[in-house]
């Protein structure tokens, strides 16, 4: 893989795609008050059913566009600009991420013999959440960076 086909963009397209994988793994992103055995943190895999998996695929979207320009691949085929479905996807996970910060989920919290809601408690927001937003907006930021720095060098080159 040749680094240096790859843009300062792109590079912090993927290293917030890698974040993002890493606080949505590794980070509380909520937590239930109302918790009887005091384990009601969670993290994004465990809050979430479908935007996780949406989350995950903008990571990799980041990261895959970064590895596909490092080992050479031809990117002018596709029917997007890398740019444009880098920073989209990035949209798209931050705009998750802030609807997620408002409406926060209903925890379902379940033990052996008891399903209970988190209705009677409060649902916290952990740093986790915080920490994915500010990947995420480092996605829409490496995206729109690397538009820039490819515009930049066709000017460069008339």
């Amino acid at each position: 893989m040749d680094t240096s086909r790859i843009s300062f963009g792109e590079m912090v397209a993927a290293g917030s795609g890698i974040a993002l994988l890493m606080f949505m793994l590794f980070f509380k992103w909520f937590s239930a008050s109302n918790d009887p055995s005091g384990t009601g943190d969670r993290n994004a895999w465990e809050t979430f059913t479908a935007i996780d998996l949406v989350l995950a695929l903008v990571a990799v979207i980041a990261v895959g566009i970064a590895v596909a320009r490092g080992a050479g691949v031809d990117l002018r085929s596709f029917p997007v600009k890398p740019w444009l479905l880098v920073a989209g996807a990035g949209v798209l996970a931050s705009a998750l991420i802030v609807y997620r910060l408002l409406v926060t989920p209903d925890l379902q919290l379940q033990y052996p013999g008891v399903t209970e809601s988190a209705d009677g408690g409060v649902v916290d927001r952990g740093i986790g959440i915080y920490l994915g937003l500010a990947a995420s907006a480092g996605i829409v930021f490496g995206g729109v960076a690397a538009k820039k720095e490819r515009e930049s060098r066709r000017v460069r080159r008339r």
